[in-house]
């Protein structure tokens, strides 16, 4: 008989993972995101188009329903988070993010902001990370692409 998951452990991600794809049912149908069970662990991928502005880290209004869904899941569970930060290979050079590593560090941590601020997720559970181009999951040679590698993994 299994007990109950200590505080720091790790739980089962298959209940959550259905019960995210069936909450989320609309917006993965649309592309908005994707939600899977990989080595690492669960994994939901964010589309840059329908969470951030191009070149920004200001989480769209528009996205905090989804948000919403999504962290009274990781609160569900004990779990370490890590919030990832992906970009395209095309170079951004503004004045507020001078390379892509920057956008894609900032986006991770506009997420732990708001998760912790707003949906009580304790920050000492998150971490961030940002791969800028290094990791894509797509070729960034065409425009179907480079959308694809422009995300926020959760």
């Amino acid at each position: 008989m299994a007990s109950a998951p200590q505080k720091g452990s790790t739980v089962e991600l298959l209940p959550s993972l259905k019960q995210l794809n069936e909450q989320l049912k609309r917006e993965i149908d649309a592309g908005r995101l994707e939600v899977k069970l990989e080595r690492r662990g669960l994994v939901i991928s964010l589309k840059e188009a329908a969470f951030f502005p191009p070149g920004n880290d200001a989480i769209e209004p528009g996205a905090m329903q989804t948000l919403a869904t999504i962290a009274a899941e990781l609160n569900r569970t004990p779990n370490p988070i890590r919030l990832e930060g992906h970009t395209d290979s095309v170079p951004i050079a503004t004045e507020r993010f001078r390379s892509n590593w920057h956008l894609s560090s900032s986006r991770a941590v506009s997420m732990l902001q708001l998760f912790s601020s707003r949906f009580g997720i304790p920050a000492e559970r998150m971490g961030v990370a940002g791969f800028a181009a290094s990791a894509p999951i797509a070729s960034n040679e065409t425009p179907e692409g480079r959308a694809r590698n422009r995300r926020v993994d959760i």
